[in-house]
């Protein structure tokens, strides 16, 4: 778990250090964005992030993000009673206008109460790791964009994430191991 952190972390300061050379920087570097697709499916998951663009050198440019991920307790009947709660954080790289690949880190505690298979109550501190593929779409156009006190976007990302480890894991009916999940959202966001 160390070492995936401690990679995470190294990759996040090295795209940092990169953004001292040459800047071509837009007026909106700060954003806010909520996933609007999670509450409803799959379900009882709330994601908010705050994002600053780092960077830009024309069409390319990286944004760095930090953020909370919530799932409140639910009923699991395979599990039980379960709910995790993270601080998110991650670097997001623009290819070509909204075209983006992002690298995500979820790390905070899982609970789970009533266990299905033991009835016990466990407690463990969870890191998930992500890859995905996007598109963010600009509502103004870039003229309006650079005069406007808000710039509204919306953004939609498809790909994988895997939880890297868990600190004390739970028993699980039929579980044979974690893979990797697919994920898609959708967010509503604006930069300012």
């Amino acid at each position: 778990m160390k070492k995936t952190i401690t990679l995470s972390v190294l990759v996040l300061v090295a795209l940092l250090a990169s953004t001292a050379q040459g800047q071509n920087s837009p007026s909106r570097k700060w954003g806010a964005e909520v996933n609007l697709l999670w509450p409803i499916y799959p379900g009882n998951i709330y994601k908010g992030q705050v994002t600053y663009e780092a960077w830009r050198q024309n069409q390319l440019a990286g944004d760095i993000f930090a953020g909370f991920h919530i799932r409140p307790s639910e009923f699991r009947v395979e599990e039980g009673d379960f709910a995790n709660y993270a601080l998110t954080f991650g670097y997001r790289q623009f290819v070509w206008e909204g075209l983006h690949l992002e690298l995500y880190n979820a790390f905070g505690p899982g609970f789970n109460r009533n266990n299905a298979v033991d009835g016990k109550d466990y407690t463990s501190w969870d890191y998930e790791i992500g890859l995905l593929a996007g598109y963010r779409w600009e509502f103004l156009k870039k003229e309006r964009r650079e005069s406007a006190r808000f710039s509204p976007y919306l953004s939609t990302q498809h790909g994988f994430y895997y939880v890297a480890t868990k600190s004390n894991p739970h028993p699980i009916i039929d579980f044979t191991g974690e893979s990797a999940v697919y994920v898609g959202t959708l967010n509503i966001g604006f930069r300012f």
